[in-house]
């Protein structure tokens, strides 16, 4: 990894941390978890779908770009950096521990569910506007 990666998977990072620790000061923390989660997976969806397409118009269409670019993955900044500041899989973790530490099975379960479709629809939803928006051609 480059040293211009690095940093701005860092800095990202920092603006992810700074979004969730926003979202997470002002509504309880159940609910602003599951928030940051779906707005993650959104944004991993979008530029998943990003990145497929500009993959795509390089294979279609030689000589533009650098074919090495993007070419491990989606913008390592706004996905690593970013979305992997803004999200947690292990704070969910945590809070379904919580629940079932409680007793509260169901409480645990519906969260659990929740956010699995919550998130799937959001980074389905998000990918598919983008290849909407933009057809399947280059």
């Amino acid at each position: 990894m480059s040293l211009r990666v690095a940093a701005t998977v860092a800095a990202a990072g920092i603006v992810g941390a700074a979004v969730r620790w926003s979202v997470a000061t002002q509504i309880d923390d159940n609910w602003a978890l599951l928030i940051v989660n779906v707005i993650g997976c959104g944004v991993v969806g979008w530029a998943t779908a990003r990145h497929e397409r500009a993959r795509h118009r390089r294979l279609v269409q030689p000589g533009i770009g650098s074919a090495s670019r993007n070419a491990a993955g989606p913008a390592p900044g706004l996905t690593a950096g970013f979305c992997g500041a803004l999200t947690s899989m292990s704070a969910l973790a945590l809070q379904l521990a919580r629940h079932l530490d409680d007793g509260r099975i169901a409480t645990a379960g519906a969260w659990l569910g929740l956010t699995a479709a919550a998130c799937t629809a959001a980074f389905v939803m998000s990918h598919l506007a983008v290849v909407f928006a933009y057809g399947r051609r280059p």
